[in-house]
This record gives C-alpha cells, structure tokens and sequence, in this order.
C-alpha cells in the first residue's frame, strides 16, 4: 500500500551487516527501517542500489547524491530513491544513507530540496524509523532563486538541449552550479510532461558526483556530474526549443512555463514526446550566438541511448520513437451527488460553473504543478479509480477574472462550499489572525476536534503559506494589510469529520467603501458565515465602531441575507490586555472541545466586557445576526517581534462558525450560537 513515509537505510564500510556477514570488506547495511524479521525485501533493494553505493575509489570531501525512479516494468515499478555518498578518505571511510518509498512522495524536487542532510543522525538504531518528509519542512529549502539567475541562462540552454534530444544519460561537469541546473531541468520537465504517459522516460534522475571509472545508468533521463569532464555541446538541431523554454523560465519562472505551455498547444497532446516534437517545430531560429563552451568543444558522445526491447533506436536529436495518442482518453470529473445537473460555486473565482464533464488533471507535488491526466481506454475498472483519486479539475473561470486555478476531482461531489469572510479595518489584525488560523490548519490542530482539512488548491495554499504564513512565522513580519475595499482569496480547505465532507473557503474582506465595490457586494451573496475581528485598541466613549461591520450589515440587511448569514466576533489583540478580566480567564483556556455551554459562557463574558468598554457598536453583529457567538483570541501574541509569533484561541471562532453553519453536526454543534 502507498504512504507518505519513507524507508531509510544506513551502510557502512565492513564485513558484516544486517544481510549476513561478507568474505571482503565492502558496504554492509547496518541499519534499516525495513522489518528485521526477514531480509527479503532488504535483499531487494541492496540489489537494485548496489551500482550506485559507492563513490569511487579515492576520496571525495563532499558528499554526492543519486537519485532516481524506476519506470514501468522493473523490479521496483512506482518506487524511488535518493542516496547520500560519503567517502572523505579511502574506501574504509565510505558510507552511504539512503532514502527509498513511493515516487510520487520522493520526487526530484524533494530530493533537491533534501540536498543539506541536517536533518539525519550519524548513526542509527538497527531498526530505524521511517522518515516522514512533511516532519523535514524546516530542513528543505529550494534552488528557485539560483536556478533562474542570468549567469545559469547559457549552461541551462545547453543542458536543455540535451535533454529535449530525448531520455537517455548526459555527463556534465561538477561545478557549483550543480545542484541548481538540476533544480532548472526539474522545473522544466515537470510543467511540460509530469503525468504524461511517456513521463517514466522523461522524469529527471541524477548523480551530482561520479568518480568511478565505469557506471551503470539507469534508465531514462539520467544527468550525471563529473569532475573533469569537459561542458557539453549543445545539440544543434533542439538548442532554438532549448532557448525559448529557458527565456521563459528564467524570467517567470514555472508560471511563465504554464503558459507557454496553453500558448504552445501543447496541453492537447498526451506525451512528453509529443510536446518535445512540437517546440522543436515551433521555436524560431535563434540569433543568439551559441554558449563559448559549446562553440568551443564538439558535441561529445555523452548521450547513451535509453536500452528499448523492441523498438529501434531513435535518431538523434529527436528522442525516442514517438507513440500515437491512440489508445487513450482524457478523463472527466464525476458529477455532484446533491444532484444531477447541480452548479457548484468555485471559492477562488466565486464563479458558478458545471461540474460533469470538466477535464481531470494530475498534480505533481514536488512541483505543485498540474497535467492533464490521460487514462488508456483499455483501462479497467479498478485502474480508472486509482488514476483518477488524486485528480483535480481546472475551473473554467466563468467570467475569466482570475489566473488558472484547479479543484479536487472529487470537490463538485460535495456541493456548494461554505464561503467565510473575515471582515474588519485595517488597524484590527484581521490579515494576521487569517493566517495564525491557515497555520494551526497546517498544523494539523483541527485534529483536536476531530475534524481534518486538506487544501482545495495545493498551489494557491502553498502561495499563501509562502507569502503570509511563513513571514508571519518564521521572521515576525508584520503582514500588509488588505488594501481598501478589496476582496482578496485567502485559502480553501475540504474539512472532513463533521458529519459529509464539505469545502470552506476564507476570504480576506478589507475596508469600510464595500459599498462601493462589486466585489465585494457579489461575496456578500455567497457567504455563510462572517468573522468580524474587533480592535480593542479602538474601544472608548462616543466611537461609532468599526465601518466595515456596520457597512456589511447593512448591505445584508439591504439584501435580505442577514439572517441566513452566520457570525463569530473576535476581540482580537486580548494578549494587550490579558490582565483584564475576563480575558485573562479565557486566555488560559483553549482546550479542542466543542461545548455550546463554555461557548456561551464566553460569548456572554466577552458581551459585557465590551459594553463595560465603551464598545456597545463593536457588538452589533451579535444582536443582529440569528447566530453568533464572542471569541477572546490573539493572532501574534505578547511581543510577537521579541519573542516570536504565538497565537491563542485561533482556531475557536472558526470551529464555532463551523458548527453554526451546518459543517459540524453533533448535538453540541447544534447548540452553537443560539
């Protein structure tokens, strides 16, 4: 069975190891996460691996990663894996960990990323644990910035060139480039053929360091470094299809890829092969004088065909033999199960769109990029099911007011999403208090109440960890507000656990001119439920409130939504007056239960605190809305900047927002806001 873990193994230099003693020294496994009890599956893989285990014969002072997947058809069909070398000195001194699990978990991308190895012990215990790559955020780090630096463009053309030759081995020498070329050619393949049929020939491997006389290749796209040897030479008749790709890459990055990739035509085609053949036909004649290395040195025979049972060998320059789309066709989302025919809301575009039909794509998660998934007619049953779990479709974008942006395959089934915005000035902290909660999500907190959420759309909510989360987190940055008036998409989750599954989305509504701004008029008649995030600093005789509350309620009013729409007030900022009470009592409560009684208590405690504020206006959204409930909570912490960001009570007014609008169906959830 598929999982996110991965295997690890540890070699030494010695004569005996977990497979038995050997009668020569050689690289012993002495430790494993695989099952002790039989050696089979060890044995397996020690014989697949065994090529690469070693270094060479002399000294290396870094270390050298491998890393490949093994196609269709092979021992070790769907599996993947990484292995660091180390060999400071003579081959006594060699060892070698090795990482190895599914390869849509162990992806180039994740191995790239894992290229520092802080992370792993000097030794391990004979029986090791499994490695869970989510557990290694804080020791990954990516090659986006070096990969697309000007000073790459000319080596990045020429190994570009190479590769769109078609799958085999190309050698390159070591430089300290290394590791963000591969970072580069990942980039690009992936966006153009991941999930492609033909991707297993294509899929980017690599040894960052090869000091042996003689090596095996795997099959497929092999990159392999060496010292030494001399740059290739570009390849004349793709290097024109080489540039195009790598100006685009270079300037904008994988998004850029994306839409040359519509541009181009190549989405229509079904493999990597296919989409080679057309940008070779498609790039114009370049001007641009060829890389002085290349000018410089002919061409070397650096390219070794990747080994094909039964078709001839292709000729260069053009790759392997091509196969026809024949035999194929392109899946489409299942319908909504609330009913035949019914629109499902997007809660990115907010557009309505039909669900049945649409075309499915594949998700590479080492990338976050999507492919459209091709599914053989011959296919049966079981097989259709497992190629189409993990799909997600492209909303059409009714309106076309935003970037392409895709949904779970499976998202249509669960009806229209509830739609959650977060309403308050730009002094309140909403934008901060969004994400402390899109962090205690990611965190996995919810689990504390039973319920799970997994991101509607990898690539947005990657977006959003990047731009908001992480600067909050990890550097104390205070995050810009929302600018007046607008509407932005936060991040959407399908929560599970509750009762039947179903997609929530947050939105970050800014400023008191709503009435003025389309946007914002059209959120408004989709939302369910409103968190109205009060500024305690604001609180004092003769204060009118908050704008933005008293314009959203009446825009409700006016539209006749008021009381179909849901409403949790937070008294955001309480860590500044955490010696106040109540707040004081309730910041030291924050257990994951849902109890309508304490919920009620709260609601009633923070009520007469605020009219004992002088904040009568601040509860408005209380008195008006049919459900609502009052929330103590903080979404940065005593001096967040001293001290580090440290949330309280976060997740409180979303879990009770959750209940009052239908997400969680206990009999406490049913009591929420009453």
């Amino acid at each position: 069975m598929t999982t996110s873990l991965l295997h690890q193994t540890l070699y030494r230099w010695g004569t005996t190891g977990r497979l038995g003693d050997l009668r020569d020294p050689g690289l012993c496994p002495v430790a494993s996460s695989l099952d002790p009890s039989s050696t089979a599956e060890l044995r397996r893989w020690h014989d697949l691996v065994e090529p690469w285990l070693r270094l060479g014969d002399r000294g290396v002072a870094e270390p050298s990663f491998f890393y490949t997947a093994f196609p269709a058809g092979t021992a070790a069909a769907g599996e993947a894996v990484l292995i660091r070398r180390v060999q400071p000195g003579d081959a006594r001194t060699a060892s070698a960990h090795l990482l190895f699990g599914s390869a849509g978990v162990l992806t180039p991308r994740l191995a790239l990323e894992l290229r520092d190895w802080t992370w792993a012990p000097a030794h391990l215990p004979g029986r090791a644990p499994m490695v869970n790559p989510t557990s290694l955020i804080a020791y990954r780090s990516g090659l986006s910035d070096a990969a697309r630096t000007p000073a790459l463009r000319h080596p990045l053309v020429t190994l570009m060139s190479r590769v769109l030759a078609g799958p085999g081995t190309i050698e390159a020498p070591v430089t300290d480039d290394t590791m963000a070329l591969l970072w580069a050619v990942d980039d690009i393949c992936t966006v153009l053929g991941s999930g492609l049929r033909d991707w297993d020939d294509w899929r980017v491997a690599f040894e960052t360091n090869d000091e042996r006389l003689w090596s095996a290749d795997p099959p497929g796209m092999f990159l392999r470094f060496r010292r030494g040897v001399p740059p290739p030479g570009a390849e004349p008749s793709t290097r024109a299809a080489a540039l195009a790709l790598v100006r685009q890459y270079v300037t904008g990055g994988t998004n850029a890829l994306r839409d040359l990739r519509s541009s181009a035509g190549l989405n229509e085609l079904d493999t990597m092969a296919a989409r080679v053949d057309r940008l070779i036909a498609d790039a114009p004649p370049s001007a641009a004088p060829a890389p002085a290395s290349a000018a410089r040195t002919p061409a070397p025979a650096a390219r070794t065909p990747a080994p094909a049972e039964s078709a001839p060998a292709p000729p260069r320059g053009r790759g392997p033999a091509r196969v026809a789309a024949a035999g194929t066709f392109r899946a489409s989302a299942p319908s909504s199960t609330t009913g035949k025919g019914e629109q499902v809301s997007c809660p990115i575009c907010l557009g309505r769109l039909d669900w049945g039909g649409l075309p499915l794509y594949t998700y590479d998660r080492g990338l976050n990029q999507y492919t459209e998934l091709v599914v053989p007619k011959d296919a049966n049953r079981e097989q259709r099911a497992r190629m189409t779990r993990t799909a997600s479709v492209r909303c059409p974008n009714p309106g076309d007011t935003m970037t392409a942006h895709y949904l779970p395959a499976g998202y249509g089934q669960y009806g229209s999403p509830a739609v959650y915005g977060f309403i308050g000035g730009t002094t309140s902290g909403k934008t901060h208090l969004v994400a402390a909660m899109v962090a205690a999500i990611e965190r996995g907190e919810l689990g504390g109440y039973g319920i799970t959420a997994q991101p509607v759309d990898l690539d947005r909510h990657q977006a959003f960890l990047r731009d908001m989360v992480r600067p909050l987190f990890t550097e104390s940055t205070w995050l810009t507000p929302t600018r007046e008036g607008e509407v932005a998409f936060a991040d959407a989750f399908v929560i599970s656990g509750g009762g039947r599954q179903r997609a929530v989305a947050l939105f970050d509504v800014a400023g008191s001119e709503l009435s003025n701004v389309g946007d914002a008029k059209r959120f408004l008649d989709i939302a369910d439920g409103l968190v109205f995030v009060a500024d305690p600093t604001r609180f004092g005789p003769g204060s009118l409130g908050d704008p933005s509350f008293n314009t959203v309620l009446s825009l409700l009013r006016a539209s006749g939504r008021l009381s179909r729409v849901s409403a949790a007030i937070v008294l955001n900022k309480a860590d500044l007056f955490k010696f106040d009470d109540p707040i004081a009592h309730w910041l030291t409560r924050d257990s994951a239960v849902l109890d309508a009684a304490e919920v009620l208590d709260e609601s009633a405690d923070v009520f007469g605190y605020m009219r004992q504020r002088d904040a009568e206006a601040w509860t408005r959204p209380y008195l008006e809305c049919d459900r609502a409930t009052l929330h103590v909570a903080s979404a940065t912490g005593t001096d967040a900047v001293e001290r580090g960001v440290r949330p309280q009570r976060v997740l409180r007014p979303l879990v009770a927002l959750m209940a009052m609008t239908g997400l969680l169906t206990s009999a406490e959830a049913k009591d929420i806001g009453i």
